[in-house]
């Protein structure tokens, strides 16, 4: 080894690391808006399947009769009830969509929600998640 070699190693480990402390908060960032946006999906979920299935005449408390079609209404309610039972929900957007027949229910749901380490990846102001669920009124 030559003197001109001496410590031409710091700065490659120094680089090393700073590559492996990018991948790593790079892995923790996309696992954080995964779990958001799996979460965002079960809350869609949840709110259509209770919407679809609570659908009842909420002036009277008796459940749709057989044959009739869900009413905008009714849906409205019923969702934003789902909601409104935890606070961490409160930043969800949903779009409400009922089918020809009125019998089908699709909620588009919407939320903003900030990352781990998203500001090191432009992302500070946060990711929009979104998920699309449906789901039949029940025949009775």
């Amino acid at each position: 080894m030559t003197r001109d070699d001496r410590g031409s190693t710091l700065p490659l480990i120094l680089g090393f690391f700073l590559v492996a402390l990018l991948v790593t908060a790079g892995s923790v960032a996309a696992s954080d808006a995964f779990v958001q946006q799996r979460n965002l999906q079960d809350v869609c979920d949840g709110a259509v399947t209770d919407a679809a299935a609570t659908a009842i005449d909420l002036e009277r408390g008796h459940p749709v009769e057989a044959g009739s079609a869900l009413r905008f209404g009714d849906v409205q309610q019923a969702v934003a009830a789902y909601l409104a039972r935890d606070p961490s929900r409160a930043n969800v957007h949903v779009r409400i969509a009922l089918s020809a027949d009125a019998r089908t229910l699709t909620l588009t749901c919407r939320q903003t929600s900030k990352i781990a380490f998203g500001a090191m990846f432009g992302k500070g102001a946060g990711v929009t998640h979104t998920a699309t669920s449906s789901a039949r009124a029940p025949v009775t």
